[in-house]
């Protein structure tokens, strides 16, 4: 005759077979999220600067965009659509109002006044620099006493802040251009390897920010308004802390790590269940045990023989 304690055991150890099959479904589908990759046509040894072979000009002979099938860097005039004596008249102006008080009437850091504690010189940094700093809202900065500038809603637009990044480079041309990643090729597999080796360090497995020394700190890279330009132009340039990146990525690999970011940090799918706001692996173990201990006590107290 089946007893009621008899129906509690079984129960339990149904209960118990349920969590133990969900668990190894989490793991195992996690792991078929992996994508195969494909061979892209591009050069694959290009490195951020132009060569012979993957440049275009404008009818003056000037590079305007040079790259690969990964990453195309383009001038500001040519992803403005403007020509450049335009988009650098443009580009004067707003220097002159939001920019020339720290880094010089020149951009070359020094004031007017000849000012001991002028800022850092814009010049030979390249438009994809100017274009991150002042697009992600760094700069025109709010307190430039501050050690680090803070992500913020960007003042100038788009187009206004290619146009400062026009006039500076047109002082002493510079390279990388801005960055126009194409992602559609890149591997998240190997972007996840890539950002593990070289970023997780600083910004954390997660992609969620870490402190570093003097008051410094690694940004969340969480933030769905970080775009991929603004990534690439970060791995190539190192803006403050950061490494430069300049040489030991190649395109394809930086765009890699652009796709891991963009859709596994900014917007990851949590196969396995909730994903406690990205924690971290230690947070969420701590959690997993906690309550997978907890809830199997209260089965195993439930069923027992409480007679």
């Amino acid at each position: 005759m089946i007893t009621l304690s008899t129906l509690r055991r079984t129960a339990a150890a149904l209960f118990v077979v349920f969590l133990g099959t969900f668990s190894v479904f989490a793991v195992t589908a996690n792991a078929a999220d992996e994508e195969t990759t494909t061979t892209r046509s591009g050069p694959a040894s290009n490195i951020g600067d132009p060569t012979a072979t993957n440049t275009v000009k404008d009818s003056n002979g000037n590079i305007v965009e040079y790259g690969s099938d990964a990453i195309t860097y383009k001038s500001p005039s040519t992803l403005t659509g403007k020509s450049p004596a335009e988009l650098r008249s443009i580009g004067r102006a707003l220097y002159m109002q939001n920019c020339s008080s720290c880094h010089g009437i020149k951009a070359d850091g020094i004031l007017a006044e000849g000012n001991p504690e002028a800022y850092p010189s814009l010049l030979d940094l390249g438009p994809a620099v100017i274009d991150f700093w002042i697009s992600s809202g760094r700069m025109p900065a709010a307190d430039p006493t501050v050690i680090q500038a803070a992500r913020k809603p960007a003042r100038l637009s788009s187009l206004q802040s290619l146009a400062i990044a026009e006039w500076v480079n047109s002082l002493s041309n510079a390279y990388p251009y801005v960055p126009v990643v194409n992602t559609k090729d890149a591997s998240r597999a190997e972007g996840l390897s890539l950002f593990a080796l070289n970023c997780a360090a600083c910004h954390t497995i997660t992609g969620g920010g870490d402190a570093l020394a003097a008051g410094t700190y690694a940004p969340t890279l969480q933030n769905p308004d970080i775009t991929a330009t603004q990534i690439a132009s970060a791995i190539r340039s190192g803006p403050g802390n950061m490494p430069n990146y300049s040489t030991s990525l190649t395109d394809e690999q930086v765009a890699d790590i652009v796709k891991y970011v963009k859709v596994d940090i900014q917007n990851p799918n949590n196969i396995g269940g909730a994903g406690f706001g990205g924690l971290g692996p230690v947070a969420e173990g701590f959690i997993a045990l906690s309550l997978g201990i907890g809830i199997l006590a209260l089965a195993a107290f439930w069923v027992g023989d409480r007679q």
